[in-house]
């Protein structure tokens, strides 16, 4: 049985984002893809781990508690509790 392989452009169809955060996730190494001659490739099974993961993406400054926790400043730069 071959397994199922897809381009980062059908891979960005699939997800439902932008190619080049296709791109972007293979490049930081959040989700696996190999390449060939000048092809990248990813198997389908690995980008359903990083859909089911959350499409992880270092770019975005991950959201806790603590931070949300903390007083947010205003539009003047005076921090105000919310």
């Amino acid at each position: 049985m071959a397994e199922e392989l897809v381009s980062p452009t059908e891979a960005a169809e699939i997800a439902g984002c932008h190619h080049d955060t296709i791109r972007r996730a293979i490049q930081v190494g959040s989700l696996k893809a190999k390449k060939i001659g000048n092809v990248w490739i990813i198997k389908t099974v690995d980008l359903q781990e990083w859909i089911q993961a959350g499409m992880p993406n270092r770019r975005r400054k991950p959201v806790t508690q603590a931070n949300m926790d903390q007083p947010q400043p205003d539009k003047a730069g005076q921090e105000h509790d919310s």
